[in-house]
């Protein structure tokens, strides 16, 4: 009623279940496509729950520093629980909407790490691609403000970064190791520690 878009955390395939079962109960299919609820974390998102889920128009905002936990993941969840625990490619294969949130260390480039060799599940691993689309897009998408920012076009915010090094083309396990060497946010510099802007200007 208050036209809120949910934003639940939910991890372990019992709890998303509830809260799928919840929603369904709650509001027709057509009510949450447009409020796009979102799932943190998700991970549990079991394969029997993926059709409503999608029917739901459901949102899964994935934290990939949570796919490195491989001594406690089998202790936590068991071992018959691992291949579906923390879907990200199978996800994305069905139509569900991934987004990519930080939680953990604040380095993305660990997280497009661990999203592409997935520790946990590699049968769940997505491609260079898809992680930097799920990172953009998705989390633009997943905050209803795709149509300001998440891709570069004309008319969208100018955020973007300027990378030490090509993430598409770099060993995944250097991945970590990119800083950005210049910074835009909303078209205005807000990390440039060579000055190249500045030295643009110059040059103009």
């Amino acid at each position: 009623r208050a036209n809120d878009q949910p934003i639940i955390h939910a991890v372990g395939d019992s709890a998303v279940a509830v809260v799928l079962s919840m929603l369904a109960a709650v509001a027709p299919d057509s009510t949450w496509q447009r409020l796009r609820p979102r799932i943190e974390h998700g991970e549990g998102l079991a394969p029997d729950l993926v059709p409503l889920a999608k029917r739901l128009g459901v949102i899964l905002v994935q934290n990939p520093t949570h796919f490195g936990l491989t001594q406690t993941a089998p202790a936590r969840y068991g071992k018959e629980r691992l291949p579906f625990l923390q879907p990200l490619k199978s996800a994305l294969a069905a139509g569900i909407p991934v987004a990519i949130g930080s939680d953990g260390p604040q380095n993305p480039f660990l997280n497009l790490m661990l999203a592409v060799i997935h520790p946990d599940n590699p049968g769940e691993a997505i491609s260079m691609d898809q992680a930097v689309t799920a990172y953009t897009v998705g989390s633009a998408f997943a905050e209803g403000r795709e149509r300001e920012k998440g891709t570069l076009a004309p008319g969208m915010l100018a955020d973007l970064a300027v990378l030490s090094q090509d993430i598409f083309s770099v060993a995944p396990d250097a991945l970590p190791a990119t800083v950005s060497v210049l910074t835009l946010k909303g078209g205005r510099p807000v990390h440039d520690p060579e000055g190249r802007l500045r030295g643009l200007a110059e040059r103009r």
